[in-house]
């Protein structure tokens, strides 16, 4: 089995300045291949230490993926550090700096001495060019192995491996993809979606991982035999259809959407605790604009009151937090948006403001479809993101069944 290692370097991701997507995304893709990722580590931007991890993997691994360390500046030493594994200089490559100068000066960046060091890369290496970006990618052999170097920044590094590295390694290891699937479920347990899958039994061959992630639940299929994926997959779909969303990173907006644009709807939000994040999800979609009109984010009673037309009664009787004035939310977005469905958000997502009577999490969500309101109660568990993440996933839920009712 072909081995890989994936290495993060820079000090920004060891003291969690930022997080480190680029080794999820090379270790699905690699994974993908059949080829065994055996470490993730990030690496500090310290010459010696890089050095040392890459001669270490390049001993015990056939691919070490390397990702940051190719800019400008006096920490990016990837360059150096792979010139010093494979006892050689490091050079400067005239073709890549003028790919660089020509790509700064079309943004109207002024050149630097300093963007001479993205030109400046081992002298016996491959060069890969970055369609987006200005650093390149490039490549070294050592130990029977390759160490591939890549921009940190993601959308570069996603380019250069796509384009160049992920090809070169399935045709020289003679690799084949197997399939994968994910299958998303929302507003069920996941104790019930285990119990389909320990019902129904995972075949020989075939990985099966459940995760979940803020509301939904996403059960990962992997195999060489798509058929095994494909019959297995249509089981759990019909047996958990009801809260079935989709494939892959579909969200139920998109069943939202759908429906909408089926009965010829229009749809507006009125948020409080979800602060747009609801309109977001379905703004994000392509086509939204042929179902949604437009939302409106009254975090304060006053905007309650003077925008949305809240009655200042309601307010002092039930307060803001209450099925009253989700209730109302949802009826006056509808009239001033003109829209035929409406849903509205009001609670308290914390980690503050909570009260025996409303603890954090109290969240109400109405539904308002051509004037049939619903509205639900829910005592959501979780930090303040989760808690407006699963008031918003519920909401576009609870609106998708409402709109489904109507015939």
């Amino acid at each position: 089995m072909i081995k890989s290692a994936i290495l993060a370097i820079g000090d920004e991701i060891l003291e969690g300045s930022i997080v480190d997507t680029n080794s999820a995304y090379l270790a699905s893709k690699i994974s993908k291949l059949g080829v065994k990722v055996v470490s993730v580590q990030a690496v500090p931007d310290e010459l010696d230490i890089i050095v040392d991890m890459f001669e270490q993997y390049m001993s015990e691994c056939d691919v070490v993926l390397v990702t940051g360390g190719l800019g400008p500046t006096f920490d990016d030493l990837t360059a150096e550090a792979a010139s010093k594994v494979i006892n050689c200089s490091t050079v400067f490559y005239q073709e890549i700096f003028d790919s660089i100068r020509n790509k700064l000066e079309s943004r109207g960046v002024d050149v630097k001495d300093s963007h001479k060091k993205q030109a400046m890369l081992p002298e016996r290496c491959t060069l890969y060019p970055n369609p987006v970006g200005t650093a390149y990618g490039f490549s070294i052999e050592k130990h029977n192995a390759f160490l591939f170097a890549m921009p940190g920044v993601p959308y570069e590094m996603e380019a250069i491996f796509d384009t160049h590295i992920f090809p070169f390694i399935k045709n020289y290891y003679d690799l084949s993809e197997f399939y994968s699937l994910d299958l998303k479920f929302n507003g069920i347990p996941e104790s019930d979606v285990d119990d389909v899958i320990t019902k129904t039994g995972i075949p020989d061959g075939m990985n099966c991982i459940i995760n979940v992630s803020k509301g939904d639940i996403i059960v990962r299929l992997r195999s060489w035999d798509r058929k095994q994926i494909d019959d297995f997959a249509d089981i759990l779909r019909k047996e958990l259809y009801p809260n079935f969303v989709g494939y892959g990173k579909t969200g139920i907006e998109m069943k939202l959407f759908n429906v909408l644009k089926e009965r010829d709807f229009t749809f507006s939000t009125a948020e409080s605790c979800t602060g747009g994040l609801i309109a977001k999800k379905i703004t994000d979609l392509q086509g939204s604009s042929e179902v949604f009109l437009g939302t409106v984010v009254a975090y304060s009673n006053k905007i309650k009151e003077n925008v949305l037309g809240i009655d200042k009664n309601t307010l002092i009787e039930h307060g803001a937090v209450s099925s009253a004035t989700a209730e109302d939310m949802s009826v006056n977005v509808a009239e001033i948006m003109g829209s035929d469905v409406s849903v509205a958000t009001t609670g308290i997502a914390g980690p503050t403001g909570g009260t025996p009577e409303k603890p954090v999490g109290t969240v109400y969500i109405a539904v308002n479809v051509c004037g049939k309101i619903t509205v639900k109660h829910y005592v959501l568990h979780g930090d303040r993101d989760t808690v407006r993440e699963r008031t918003a996933k519920n909401a576009i839920r609870l609106a998708f069944e409402e709109v489904l009712k109507v015939v």
